[in-house]
């Protein structure tokens, strides 16, 4: 139940109890909770196959809501951008979440790493042009990036069941859980929350929004080559899914995984 009180921990602290967006994020956060204790209070087979029944007819909704809408609005980002315009603001994005990552290392007994993080983040910062460049990679501090989730799976917590979630697609319960948990300790999210504004969690939220068009349109053909490869998309989602998270340190260990080994990770470039 770790994750689930966490949830609802972050839910409530510092968010406002007036503006539209904010009564919606904590809406949906609301009902992750309730999906959540249901999905894992499940342990018969008739409720498992409810789940997967559940997984393919949300995967296949928002598969749909990805084609209608995401896919279109990511080529035509695609169409007005270029790589290097994008990648600096992978670049940008990623220095944002540095004092995240920094403060998790710490919460898993990574000085080293968190000591790293701050560095990046301040090198970038300044010298990098608010992040545009990584400059810290190229005097030799690589990016290491962690949340949460990974935080989460240090202190011995379990996945949970793998869920579709509603337009966010596929996660777990502590995936989600180290999700909400990174965005309200994003220095980006007390900066806009402290300004007091709606206008200023406007911004926030776009930028969130941008942040994950960016990424997806980088991604696109990777995704749509994947889809256009697959026998049965559903599975070969899941599959890349849950081998990607079987990479994260399960008390303090890298468990191993009955997935195939597909490597889907992407570089990031300069």
């Amino acid at each position: 139940m770790i994750y689930f009180a966490s949830t609802y921990i972050l839910y409530r602290v510092n968010v406002k109890e007036e503006g539209i967006l904010n009564k919606v994020l904590r809406q949906y956060i609301a009902f992750l909770c309730v999906f959540f204790v249901a999905g894992c209070a499940s342990s018969s087979q008739t409720e498992a196959t409810a789940l997967e029944n559940y997984n393919r007819t949300m995967f296949n909704i928002n598969n749909q809501l990805e084609k209608v809408i995401i896919r279109p609005v990511a080529k035509g980002y695609r169409a007005i951008t270029n790589e290097y315009m994008r990648q600096r603001l992978t670049n940008f994005f990623n220095n944002i979440s540095e004092p995240v990552s920094a403060a998790n290392h710490l919460l898993q007994g990574e000085w080293h790493n968190s000591a790293q993080n701050i560095s990046r983040f301040m090198i970038n910062t300044t010298i990098g042009g608010l992040g545009l460049y990584d400059v810290a990679a190229k005097a030799g501090l690589e990016q290491k990036p962690t949340g949460f989730d990974e935080t989460l799976a240090t202190w011995c917590v379990p996945d949970g069941p793998y869920i579709i979630l509603p337009v966010l697609g596929p996660s777990t319960p502590r995936a989600t859980t180290g999700w909400v948990a990174d965005g309200y300790s994003s220095p980006a999210y007390w900066v806009a929350n402290e300004s007091n504004g709606e206008d200023a969690m406007l911004v926030y939220y776009g930028a969130a929004g941008l942040k994950y068009l960016n990424k997806y349109a980088e991604n696109l053909k990777l995704i749509e080559g994947l889809e256009e490869s697959s026998i049965d998309y559903y599975e070969a989602v899941k599959t890349m899914y849950l081998q990607n998270r079987g990479k994260i340190k399960s008390c303090g260990k890298i468990v191993a995984q009955s997935t195939p080994d597909y490597d889907f990770d992407m570089d990031d470039e300069d």
